[in-house]
Formats: C-alpha cells, structure tokens, sequence
C-alpha cells in the first residue's frame, strides 16, 4: 500500500509541477506586451515595404511622365509605371493577409485558449475600470435628477403651505 501511495505522490507531484508550468509558459507567450511587440514587428515590416513599393509607383510614375514629356519620339514605356505598382499591390495584399490572419489567430487565442478575460490579449484594465466609473457616474447623474426634481416638488408644496397660511 506504501508504495502505491508513493507513486501517487509522485504522478501528482509531476502533474501539477506540468500543469504550472504549462500556465507559466502560456502567461509568457500570450502577455500582451509580448504579443504587442511581434504584431507591431510583423505588421511593421509589412507596412514599410508597401510603402516602400508605393514610392517606387510613384518614382516609375515620374519617371514615365518625365521621359514621355521631354522625348517625343520616346516610346511609351509602361513597365515604369506597372512592375512597381505590381509590386506595391503585392505587398499592400501581404500585409492585409498577415494583418488578417494576425487578427484571427488572436481571436482564436482569446477565445479557445485563454480562460478568463483578464488573460486575454488586448484586455485593458483601465478601460473596463473606465467603463465601470461610466455606468456608475450615469446612475449618479440619473439619481441627481429625481433628487432635482423631488427637491423641486418639495419647495412648492412649502410654497403652497405658505401661500395659505
């Protein structure tokens, strides 16, 4: 019997040694800031090279106006303008895709992986605080009408009593 017990101990020591690891490591790599910094990278990179193929467009859309401008026996050469714009379409996609698919893939995460909504990327505490002072400094402000108004009633009822007395 000892030592069946003992081996209960042992699985359950190494279970929950699992288990709070396996939480300290899902807490690491859903922290906000973490994820924040890899999507701002990401996304980052992306943007800059559609803005990077949007001014080369532009430069090969110079390019083409100034050559046909100044050569009038030039011809019309609307590779200049069409491989950057190729380019710039290409990677204005990619980042709407990766865009996309970060915004699923944190949707997924939030909501198959993370248990409470604290944990969850993008949760705000500030803001859900917030929120709260909203809803209670309305019901203040709806209570301070009726008292407003009570008030009123009250003050001329007493006008009332004066004004017979």
């Amino acid at each position: 019997m000892k030592a069946k017990d003992h081996i209960t101990k042992g699985t359950d020591k190494i279970i929950n040694s699992t288990n709070a690891k396996w939480v300290a490591f899902r807490q690491f790599i859903f922290a906000p800031n973490l994820l924040t910094f890899v999507i701002s990278v990401v996304v980052g990179n992306s943007f800059g090279s559609a803005i990077k193929d949007l001014i080369s467009t532009a430069s090969g859309t110079v390019n083409f106006i100034l050559k046909w401008s100044m050569n009038k026996n030039h011809p019309l050469d609307f590779d200049l303008i069409m491989a950057p714009f190729g380019d710039f379409l290409n990677s204005f996609l990619t980042m709407l895709f990766i865009a996309l698919t970060v915004f699923y893939t944190i949707q997924f995460i939030n909501n198959s992986l993370i248990r409470t909504k604290e944990e969850q990327w993008g949760f705000d505490q500030a803001h859900e605080d917030a929120l709260v002072f909203q809803k209670m400094q309305a019901e203040n402000n709806k209570l301070q009408a009726e008292n407003a108004k009570l008030q009123r009633e009250i003050l001329s009822k007493l006008e009332a009593i004066q004004e017979k007395q």
